[in-house]
């Protein structure tokens, strides 16, 4: 089954009111998800079906997900590839 992975904000992840269901997800807790560099955005993935709190979501395949992730322009590229932690 292939994965597919989704970018987020962090306060879909965040809001007290957030309706994402990690039980649904291959990240099981936010602690495990992948940020931009400046910690605004969050990448989830899932494998099967698409959860429905991701629906209207644009959805990448783990060769499209690569190229956003690798862009050396871009909001999620970095050298050292140690994940970032939820901002506090």
């Amino acid at each position: 089954m292939d994965t597919t992975y989704v970018i987020l904000n962090t306060t879909e992840i965040t809001d007290k009111d957030s309706v994402i269901d990690f039980s649904q997800l291959d990240n099981r807790n936010a602690n495990m998800l992948r940020y931009s560099k400046d910690g605004s955005k969050a990448l989830v993935k899932y494998r099967g079906d698409q959860p429905s709190f991701l629906d209207g979501k644009t959805t990448y395949t783990h060769a499209e997900i690569m190229v956003v992730l690798r862009d050396t322009d871009g909001d999620w590229y970095t050298e050292d590839v140690t994940y970032r932690t939820l901002p506090a």
